[in-house]
């Protein structure tokens, strides 16, 4: 059973979304593609984000943010910054296409430090969703001939990218939907702060 979103003061629920920024020019790449693949396949744009990169998908109660905010901070401040590969295009027949992130490994760590602070996501009818093999979506909820016909442009293309990750952004909506708002942007710093969980990648 779902938790209602509580309008007291404290308890009202927002969604939560954690992503890897790409750089302004990849960004205007990818845009560029999807544009292109939409009006070629009569797709009609939806509301989408930048493209990102997203780690950690949850929900929270509005009295709990100050201080998962200062947990992400926290996290964010003791990684490295890391190198992404993106390369080719992939697909989840019949309905979405995405480019591939070919790097693995600092996705993976970056998720097992914010797994310790799961306890501030734990809103009963919403379970955190971690993504340690993050996607960079071109186009989801597509009709099957819409799909086909994309696929079969993206299939045999290729597409090849890379830039350093250097920074985190936690994005908030209500639950209901509507316009995401960027809470906090956190650089990746690599700093040995005196923490009982550690940090990530820390020297």
């Amino acid at each position: 059973m779902d938790t209602p979103n509580i309008p007291l003061p404290g308890y009202r629920v927002h969604e939560y979304r954690l992503v890897v920024p790409l750089p302004e020019v990849l960004q205007e790449r990818i845009s560029a593609l999807r544009d292109k693949l939409f009006e070629r396949h009569l797709v009609k744009p939806a509301p989408m984000l930048k493209p990102s990169l997203t780690l950690l998908q949850c929900h929270g109660f509005e009295k709990t943010e100050t201080r998962f905010v200062e947990r992400l901070q926290q996290t964010a401040m003791c990684a490295a910054p890391f190198k992404v590969e993106l390369g080719n295009f992939a697909a989840y027949p019949s309905h979405s296409i995405y480019i591939n992130v070919l790097t693995r490994n600092p996705f993976v760590e970056l998720v097992k430090e914010l797994r310790k602070i799961q306890w501030l996501m734990n809103i009963p009818g919403h379970e955190p969703h971690f993504i340690t093999e993050p996607e960079l979506v071109l186009a989801q909820r597509l009709k099957p001939m819409q799909f086909i016909g994309m696929w079969m442009e993206c299939e045999h293309s290729e597409f090849s990218g890379r830039f350093i990750a250097d920074s985190l952004e936690l994005l908030r909506r209500r639950p209901e939907g509507g316009a995401w708002e960027l809470v906090r942007q956190m650089e990746l710093l690599q700093l040995p702060l005196p923490s009982k969980q550690g940090c990530l990648f820390g020297g």
